[in-house]
């Protein structure tokens, strides 16, 4: 899954760095096998200016977090 900001608006995203998001980890819902590839349901994407919006949050799943940021 390419970045994009969970939090901004739809494609505010013209002329940004992909170093400029971060993945942030919530609690995992399942377990996936070793040889599972692919974006997992709890790592969700955070631009720079609202990565700070996670903080404390992580205990939660994604879903959680998300409801509670937005």
């Amino acid at each position: 899954m390419p970045p994009k900001c969970a939090v901004c608006p739809p494609d505010p995203y013209s002329g940004r760095a992909i170093d400029e998001f971060t993945l942030v980890y919530f609690r995992e819902t399942r377990t996936y096998d070793d040889d599972w590839v692919g974006h997992p349901e709890n790592a969700v994407w955070f631009c720079a200016e609202h990565v700070r919006l996670t903080e404390g949050l992580t205990g939660l799943t994604a879903g959680e977090a998300l409801e509670r940021i937005r």
